[in-house]
């Protein structure tokens, strides 16, 4: 049994990330956990602790925050009969990140999949300002982001970026290891670097890890060079080898990391129209056994 945790803000895009997971995972037994935090706008600079207008936007907030995730499961349960699956709301009063990192350890989280985008529509942005704040904050769970508009496709290559800089060690594999058997999935293994040549020490170490966890998993090596940016060098390589999932570290100094450094990442710095997967570092890696 597995426990994905979904965060809504009710927006399509939010929605299209609901329909992600159930997809995803539609062969395996299942509890959903659609999560809404709400944090009513304070219209004045007085406190308002305790007075009938706070309690007023409160209630109102809570009241809409309860609705949406019950529309949400009717639809569920309406567009996927499966009885594999399993869902539960959270409503809560309280910040969206704090609250994602306190149920994924109070249910045992296994992936958390969430919209890239939110309800923002402004097309230049990749990730937004949600989505980068959960992406930086979490650091013991895999985090999923889909893209605005995508439309589900079976994973069947995932292309796995390997930081140069980094030394993985086994557990941070068992996310793309799940994947990879659900889906009878290739593991497309790619190392940036500066400029192609022979691999570094740390690298070569790496590659022997991923030999051997990836032993029943069908998987290839490729080294690609970033010597133009990070998003040309990864949108070629997605198109010739037709990978529908990036995995990335969150690792000190990885990509993923430089990536999210601002509020939002911009499609300049990385416009892949597929779901990115951010596991975790080996400082914050945590084995998961189900």
């Amino acid at each position: 049994m597995k426990n994905i945790l979904v965060p809504t803000d009710f927006s399509p895009s939010a929605y299209n990330a609901v329909k992600f997971a159930l997809h995803l995972f539609n062969s395996s037994p299942c509890v959903f956990y659609f999560l809404n935090t709400y944090t009513p706008e304070l219209h004045s600079n007085r406190l308002m602790a305790g007075s009938v207008s706070g309690f007023s936007q409160n209630s109102m907030a809570a009241l809409s925050s309860e609705k949406g995730l019950k529309e949400i499961v009717r639809r569920v349960k309406k567009d996927f009969k499966n009885p594999l699956h399993s869902y539960k709301t959270i409503s809560s009063f309280s910040l969206l990140t704090d609250e994602v990192k306190e149920t994924i350890i109070e249910h045992d989280i296994d992936f958390v999949i969430m919209g890239a985008i939110g309800s923002s529509d402004n097309e230049t942005i990749y990730l937004g300002r949600n989505t980068v704040r959960i992406l930086n904050a979490v650091n013991n769970c895999p985090v999923f982001a889909i893209p605005y508009n995508f439309e589900f496709t079976k994973p069947l290559n995932i292309a796995f970026v390997s930081d140069s800089n980094h030394f993985f060690n086994s557990d941070e594999l068992d996310p793309i290891l799940t994947l990879a058997k659900i889906f009878n999935s290739s593991v497309c293994i790619v190392t940036l670097q500066q400029e192609k040549g022979q691999l570094l020490e740390l690298q070569k170490l790496n590659h022997e890890l991923f030999e051997r966890k990836l032993e029943n998993v069908t998987h290839t090596f490729h080294q690609l060079s970033i010597d133009t940016s990070l998003a040309i060098a990864l949108d070629y390589f997605f198109k010739k080898a037709k990978c529908q999932l990036l995995v990335m570290s969150n690792s000190a100094n990885s990509f993923m990391k430089n990536l999210c450094s601002n509020f939002v990442v911009e499609r300049s710095k990385l416009s892949l129209d597929v779901p990115i997967v951010q596991i975790q570092g080996a400082e914050n890696s945590v084995p998961i056994s189900k």
